[in-house]
């Protein structure tokens, strides 16, 4: 049954195709039929020249019979033959004999003469018997055929038979039919066998097929050349019509597309309820769109009600009220699928009258789910745009909070030399700020607006100098393990943003081991050969420093690794990740010509990992920290592997300065121009800067610094500018500076360029930039650095 659609739509598709088949079929079954009646006919034409022999010879012997016989003289070969009756001879010496010779004796001869003036084309004739006698009448015998045919004959079955055989190389058609025995024969065969009407034997007449075929294979060639000039006229004939069968047809077609376009993909779902409030018409989409087929919503006009999700049930009932209310527009509403799906749909609803008679509703709904999720997607997006931008315009403001109480921190840590309790407090509001530089980074980097200020460093002072931070992050119940680098080799990085990564990295490990576990960050040289193809990026060959951070958590599904640095993809409850943090971290390894990497067994752990080029033509930083690590059972199930060993670390109050021993800072001198519009944090670091033994011009905007300056210009040895401050920015303070002292020592202090600062101007030699908070240690090095032999 499919067999015979698909043949029928393949017909209906292909219209003049169809009928060149059937006219190409029709003429060659004609032509087959005519060969077959032209082959037929000779056959019938060879029949009647063999039927007509027969009765000639038929009626030769009757005509014999009717006179008594014919008398012949007896030849000397024949004197003996038992087929002469009556053998007549004279009285006298050396008279002729004569004889009455046996009619077939007449055919027999008579064919042998014939045989002899036309060999090749020549009939054959002769009488056959199944009484003959091998010695006497071998002429009568018959061959396999004739013999069976012969038996028949006898049987009454048949009258005649013929057969297409070979005779002397040549084809012949062979007719045999029977002798008859009439009251003639009785004159010379009075043998009781024969009896009138009783068949004794037959005669067997051969007739050459060879003119025959030739004229039939004339007559083939007019078939043949007639029925391929019909088909020749009949395409041509087909092909005009099924020109202009097809130009009616794709008109009849465009009609229907456009009603089916209208129907049902204008708005997707498409029905007609009557006004007797019967559903009339649905379109096929309602099953791609609901899971529910034509028929199930005709046979229960009911469904169209029941699939609407029940919260918005109420409000699809009060839109179809009435039949013949008013048009509505853009109702929007839930359905749910035949399997659970929850799917939106903005509906359409509009009366319908055709010459002022009402027939009913027509209902349009769009599918419009994925609408809704980009919606969605798109709110969450703009919401964290707008909280990127928020943080960008509130992030010098906090910065700033955040340098004020770091220099503060330090400050009261220098007056709190040798007491054990507020050391530790102290150290926690470092930590604290820290955390919350981090989170104003984070912040920045939804925005883009965090930059990247990279100088060779070491791998191992970072994660060191960050180890109680990241302490701090971890719960009680999951152990830390540090294993740093025997062979540190420099890298380019922005020490802040990579402590930033780090921070990221912890708390996604710490997140995935609700239950405890064990975090091991490890940092290495490694030499990658042949390249690497990651999950995330392809690490090139090469040498690199690798920083790994590893966890025995609950592990990534494998269909999710390839995504899981996608911003807004996250595996965990919306409430517990944005799905930015490892995007985040990502960029930012990104800005730092590094590769990353994730290796994770679902259900026993993950590791990612950081792969920073080696700074080429630099040697290995020497003295690298020693390995700082939690005393905890070896780390289990993890899915990084090391067999190095790990030394307990030291945390919280135990990591202590010993402030007693440490030596004090020498006195600085020199004047230091700082212009801060923040009063607390110019004010922290003029105290900072002024207990270092600094003379320090103070300024809250750039209209003032630039006063100061001009005031002051051969006396200052260091400037210290925000960027972002009122009345003149930190660069074009700067401008002012460098056209009047071109090596006068500059420190911008920013929580990130803002574009102001071209890479032309980092570049310069005199030329320093740090973000906010400051680390006052490397703040005060770095002053200390660019004023000596500057005084």
């Amino acid at each position: 049954m499919n067999i015979g659609r698909s043949i029928r739509i393949f017909l209906a598709a292909n219209y003049r195709s169809s009928l060149l088949i059937g006219w190409t079929i029709l003429i060659a079954a004609s032509g087959a039929w005519n060969l077959y009646q032209n082959y037929v006919d000779t056959i019938a034409k060879a029949k009647i020249e063999a039927r007509t022999i027969f009765e000639h010879n038929i009626a030769y012997r009757k005509w014999s019979t009717m006179h008594g016989g014919i008398y012949t003289k007896i030849p000397n070969k024949d004197k003996n033959n038992p087929h002469f009756f009556f053998k007549i001879k004279g009285s006298q010496p050396n008279t002729v004999g004569f004889t009455i010779i046996d009619p077939f004796q007449v055919t027999q001869q008579a064919y042998e003469v014939l045989h002899k003036q036309s060999s090749n084309l020549a009939a054959f004739s002769h009488t056959v018997s199944l009484n003959y006698q091998e010695t006497i009448d071998p002429y009568d015998k018959p061959d396999a055929w004739e013999t069976r045919v012969l038996k028949e004959f006898r049987s009454g079955a048949i009258t005649e038979a013929s057969t297409i055989t070979t005779i002397n190389s040549a084809p012949y058609l062979k007719l045999l039919k029977p002798y008859i025995i009439d009251q003639g024969c009785l004159n010379c065969h009075e043998s009781p066998e024969f009896k009138v009407g009783a068949v004794h034997g037959g005669m067997s007449v051969a007739i050459p097929m060879q003119p025959y075929y030739a004229t039939a294979v004339m007559a083939r060639h007019t078939i043949l050349l007639t029925h391929l000039l019909l088909w020749l006229l009949g395409g041509l004939a087909i092909i005009k019509f099924a020109a202009a069968f097809r130009r009616y047809q794709e008109t009849i077609t465009e009609s229907e597309k456009k009603f089916r376009i209208v129907s049902e993909f204008a708005y997707n779902f498409e029905y007609w309820i009557k006004d007797n409030n019967q559903l009339a018409f649905i379109s096929p989409s309602c099953e791609r769109l609901t899971g529910y087929s034509r028929r199930e919503f005709m046979d229960n006009p009911k469904l169209l009600l029941d699939i609407i999700h029940p919260d918005d049930k109420e409000m699809y009932r009060r839109h179809l009220h009435k039949v013949d209310d008013p048009e509505h527009n853009g109702t929007d509403f839930r359905i749910i699928t035949r399997d659970g799906q929850v799917r939106w749909f903005t509906h359409t609803c509009s009366p319908i009258y055709i010459n002022g008679q009402f027939l009913g509703r027509r209902g349009s709904s769009i599918d419009i789910t994925e609408h809704k999720k980009l919606e969605e997607r798109l709110s969450h997006t703009q919401r964290l745009e707008y909280l990127g931008r928020f943080a960008g315009g509130i992030a010098h403001d906090f910065n700033n909070v955040l340098a004020s109480i770091n220099t503060f921190s330090h400050l009261l840590a220098e007056e709190s030399r040798g007491n054990k309790t507020a050391s530790d407090y102290i150290k926690y509001i470092n930590i604290a700020t820290k955390l919350g530089k981090n989170l104003t980074a984070n912040l920045l980097s939804f925005g883009k607006r965090q930059n990247v200020a990279l100088r060779a460093t070491s791998l191992n002072n970072i994660i060191s100098g960050i180890a109680d931070i990241l302490r701090s992050l971890v719960d009680e119940d999951i152990s830390l393990q540090i294993k740093l680098a025997g062979d540190d080799l420099p890298i380019a990085a922005d020490t802040h943003q990579l402590e930033q990564v780090l921070i990221n990295l912890c708390t996604n490990a710490r997140d995935a081991m609700p239950g405890g576990g064990t975090i091991k960050i490890v940092s290495e040289a490694v030499e990658v050969e042949p390249s690497i193809n990651g999950h995330i990026d392809e690490i090139p060959a090469g040498c690199y420093m690798r920083l790994s951070v590893a966890d025995n958590g609950e592990g990534i599904n494998p269909a999710d690794l390839n995504r899981i640095c996608e911003p807004f993809f996250t595996t965990k409850d919306p409430a517990k990740g944005t799905g930015l943090g490892l995007a985040i971290i990502h960029d930012i390894i990104k800005k730092h010509g590094a590769f990353f990497d994730i290796q994770s067994v679902d259900g026993k752990g993950t590791t990612f990992a950081a792969y920073f080029p080696v700074k080429h033509g630099s040697a290995s930083l020497a003295s690298p920290p020693a390995n700082l690590d939690l005393p905890t059972p070896p780390l289990a199930d993890t899915t990084l592997t090391d067999d190095k060993t790990y030394s307990p670390l030291k945390t919280g109050a135990d990591i202590k300065e010993n402030k007693e021993n440490i030596p004090a800072r020498p006195a600085g001198c020199g004047t230091i121009l700082l212009s801060d519009d923040d009063e607390m944090v110019r004010n922290s670091l003029t105290i900072q800067l002024q207990q270092a033994g600094f003379n320090v011009l103070s300024a809250a905007n750039g209209k003032k610094a630039i006063s100061l300056f001009i005031d002051h210009k051969d006396e200052i040895n260091l400037v210290i500018l925000d960027l972002l401050q009122p009345l003149r920015n930190g660069r074009e303070i700067y401008e002012i500076i460098y056209r009047n002292r071109h090596r006068l020592p500059v420190i911008f202090i920013s929580d990130n360029t803002n574009n102001l600062l071209s890479p032309e101007i980092l570049a310069r030699p005199e030329v320093n930039f740090m973000t906010k908070p400051l680390v006052i240690e490397d703040f005060m090095t770095l002053i200390e650095n660019l004023t000596s032999g500057n005084a």
